[in-house]
């Protein structure tokens, strides 16, 4: 069987002979393309390989149907179909100018011919447009019984039985559905919110870098549907969380997410950053004191007490509240409020009283 050229729709085994063909070179060095005289560029035809309709073998429809209907077999919307066989039925009744000056008419056979060949074909179409109503009739009512089918072949098909996080079994248990490896996951509510705060809240040093919340057993991204899922799973169990109602909210989109939530994330990061151990987060906390203390006109030895003391005693309770204070500071900055930088400036100065009189007389 020789295979035909070009065809759309359909595939062929059979390797195709390539035949080389060899390119005369031209004799002038120049040779330009068909652009540099203005010509518009080849448009490129993409053969459309997805789903299509077909006619029921249930139904005896003539040649003239069958072609009419293959003409709308990849419209998936009914609205579209409705529209393209209306503008059919308009574009074919048009009418035909007989010379008028001559007064001219065709004759009254022409015209009967005319008009049954319209009448055939708008009965045509008609029937065409009421198969493809049955079709969307049929697909309506068997969408959601193939859904209810899916969901309970997934729901046989469970993964795990311990929670990941906790390695316990699930108290508050949260079922994730993926149906596109025909399996479930099952999760406790609050690790499952845990998780996925922890995930929005990634940052380095004290600048958020959201990532997207994923599955731990598989490793990818929730999409939009599991999302709203699970969010509405956790809810049953009192497990809330705005940033994961943010998210979804924003269609699923990380980026959008962290743009909206920008100073919120921001905030949380520096909160985050100041949870550390104080090794880390020393360089900040220092530099913060050097700047207070010229202010203050705090004497040299007294803040070599202090900076000594951070690093051999950090969990003294002036050390923690002088951490305290760095911190609310930075997130007054971040907010850019008066009320709460006069606040921290009372603050501050209230401390470095403190820290005066607690390490003036200390060796």
């Amino acid at each position: 069987m020789e295979v035909p050229p070009f065809s759309i729709g359909t595939h062929y085994n059979k390797k195709k002979n390539k035949k080389k063909v060899l390119k005369k070179k031209s004799k002038s060095a120049f040779c330009p393309s068909p652009y540099y005289y203005g010509q518009p560029p080849p448009t490129t035809f993409i053969p459309y390989y997805g789903p299509r309709w077909r006619i029921p073998d249930c139904y005896n429809a003539s040649e003239s149907i069958k072609y009419k209907f293959f003409l709308l077999e990849t419209v998936f919307s009914f609205r579209e179909i409705k529209l393209r066989i209306a503008e059919h039925i308009r574009n074919m009744k048009f009418r035909f100018d007989f010379t008028p000056k001559e007064h001219w008419k065709p004759p009254q056979q022409i015209v009967s011919s005319m008009t049954s060949f319209y009448a055939k074909q708008e009965n045509e179409w008609n029937k065409v447009r009421a198969i493809y109503y049955r079709l969307f009739k049929f697909r309506q009512a068997l969408v959601p019984l193939t859904f209810r089918w899916q969901i309970k072949k997934c729901l046989k098909n469970c993964k795990n039985v311990e929670d990941p996080v906790t390695m316990e079994i699930p108290k508050n248990p949260v079922t994730i559905i993926d149906f596109k490896k025909r399996m479930c996951f099952v999760y406790d509510a609050r690790a499952l919110r845990k998780t996925i705060e922890n995930r929005l809240l990634l940052s380095d040093y004290m600048f958020p870098e959201p990532k997207e919340p994923v599955n731990l057993l598989t490793n990818e991204a929730f999409n939009l549907g599991q999302l709203i899922s699970l969010y509405k799973q956790c809810l049953k169990y009192g497990e809330s969380s705005w940033m994961i109602e943010s998210l979804i909210y924003f269609n699923g989109d990380i980026n959008i997410f962290s743009l909206y939530n920008k100073q919120k994330l921001k905030i949380e990061s520096i909160n985050t950053f100041f949870k550390k151990p104080s090794y880390i987060i020393r360089d900040i906390v220092i530099d913060y004191f050097n700047v207070e203390e010229d202010y203050s006109d705090l004497p040299e030895p007294i803040s070599q007490r202090f900076i000594k003391t951070y690093d051999t005693s950090p969990e003294r309770a002036i050390i923690q509240e002088w951490i305290g204070i760095t911190r609310e500071y930075y997130i007054a900055k971040e907010l850019n409020e008066p009320s709460l930088l006069t606040a921290i400036a009372k603050k501050t100065d209230r401390i470095m009283n403190a820290i005066y009189k607690v390490f003036q007389y200390s060796s």
